[in-house]
């Protein structure tokens, strides 16, 4: 190649370029458009359950292992009554057996205390009635001594002195006739003398008995008597004391044989309930269907669920299964902490299952009032319609609208910039232009759009 045609090719080159290149051509713009814009907050969530039946062991007794020996498989139909699981029943059999024997031998007990109780109380009341009347004897015995016997004593007493002076009186006459009678004689026999002899001696020896009962009567009245009294006081005093010893002593057996009573009748009571409760959790290691629906291994809102098998562990008072109306489903998912004062409860959203994108539906969420672990809040949307084609654990998108704006102008956010201070859009009447620049008063933006409420027409363009 020659130096001339080389140099004819890099000099022709540039302007057969030149010439190829569009002269004066418009920006390329987008025509604005009317529409409705919102704003989002996108989540990921699962569909569970609205409508279902817990299944719960609420036991009343049992405590020990709960141990599943059949089981319906998760997700099977169930009507009403069908047996969903059973439990292993060995122990609590075993368990209710053992308690219906302990609690006969608690009620034969109770029967014989009842029965101990019944004979202490006649026994008592017979030796109560001991008391009474050896108190009472003892009581009158004083009274008719003080009353009557003293002075039937002292009646006696007086006549006794009365006679023996009676008689030592006579006895002392009839001496005296005697001697005087044998002193007019002279001569005294042998006969009259014995006779003055024993007359004599009687006399002295009334005369000695006399005195002798006088001391005695002296010392029975200072001693004896006082001693007898004292006695009969110390004996009533006595009789009162163990009288009223008794019944305080009767008082509190019985108060404690009462209270003893009482406690063995509340144990065994309480036994009798425990025994019946056991009975009732047996019946419920059957657990049967309490309506029609769908088989769920789990809580409704625990997706994805688990499976429970032969020889699962159940724990009683939580929720293991659950029975669910297969129309009726919910959404449950997560709100951050950050997002969670933007979004008041009743907030529309929208729900696209993963499965089924076609299926949009639309809901109202509720949040939790306080957070869970790691300051996420809990969050459940209640599907105003649901799509037959949607099933319990499908995954979906949950648009949460936080906020919207219908029949506005719309252009791309691009379109938008800031300049001076003011909001600025390039527009124009045509697609050919001119473009000039406008103030413009923006609304909300999704990212991708923005809504115009001031500056743009519908129809007109905007630079891209």
């Amino acid at each position: 190649m020659s130096a001339r045609l080389l140099l004819s090719i890099l000099v022709l080159g540039p302007v057969v370029a030149s010439e190829d290149e569009p002269r004066n051509l418009p920006p390329a713009s987008v025509a604005a458009i009317k529409g409705t814009i919102r704003k989002t907050l996108d989540r990921e969530g699962t569909f569970v359950p609205a409508d279902a039946a817990e299944l719960r062991l609420d036991l009343e007794s049992w405590r020990s292992e709960l141990s599943v020996v059949e089981a319906l498989p998760h997700g099977s139909p169930i009507n009403e009554g069908d047996v969903a699981f059973r439990l292993d029943t060995v122990a609590i059999d075993q368990k209710i057996e053992e308690d219906g024997m302990a609690l006969a031998r608690a009620e034969m007990g109770l029967r014989q205390a009842e029965e101990q109780a019944r004979l202490r109380a006649e026994a008592d009341a017979e030796a109560l009635r001991r008391s009474e009347t050896a108190a009472e004897r003892a009581a009158r015995k004083l009274k008719g001594y003080r009353e009557l016997e003293k002075r039937f004593d002292e009646e006696s007493e007086r006549l006794q002195i009365q006679q023996r002076e009676f008689g030592l009186e006579n006895q002392k006459d009839e001496l005296d006739q005697l001697e005087k009678m044998y002193g007019e004689d002279e001569l005294v026999d042998a006969t009259e003398e014995i006779v003055l002899k024993r007359s004599r001696r009687g006399f002295a020896q009334a005369q000695a008995w006399r005195n002798l009962n006088e001391q005695r009567r002296v010392y029975d009245k200072e001693w004896y008597y006082a001693w007898r009294e004292e006695d009969l006081v110390v004996d009533a005093e006595n009789k009162a004391r163990e009288l009223d010893r008794l019944k305080k002593s009767q008082a509190m057996a019985r108060e404690k044989s009462g209270s003893e009573l009482e406690k063995t009748r509340y144990e065994l009571a309480q036994q009798k309930k425990r025994f019946e409760e056991l009975k009732r959790d047996r019946e419920k290691f059957t657990v049967r269907s309490p309506r029609r629906g769908i088989l769920i291994h789990g809580a409704p809102e625990d997706a994805p669920w688990g499976r429970i098998e032969k020889g699962s562990a159940l724990k009683a008072k939580s929720v293991f299964a659950s029975v669910a109306d297969p129309k009726k489903m919910k959404v449950v998912t997560s709100i951050a902490e950050a997002d969670i004062l933007g979004i008041k409860a009743g907030t529309a959203v929208e729900v696209m299952p993963v499965a089924a994108e076609d299926a949009k539906m639309i809901g109202r969420i509720d949040v939790e009032y306080l957070p869970q672990k790691g300051n996420v809040y809990k969050a459940t949307v209640q599907i105003e319609q649901v799509d037959m084609r949607v099933r319990p654990g499908f995954a979906c998108k949950a648009a949460v609208i936080l906020e919207e704006a219908r029949d506005v102008i719309l252009v791309p956010k691009a379109s938008v910039r800031e300049r001076g201070g003011k909001t600025i859009v390039s527009c124009a009447k045509t697609k050919a232009g001119p473009f000039e620049d406008r103030e413009v008063v923006v609304g909300i933006s999704d990212g991708k759009n923005t809504a115009i409420r001031e500056g743009v027409a519908e129809g007109e363009f905007v630079v891209k």
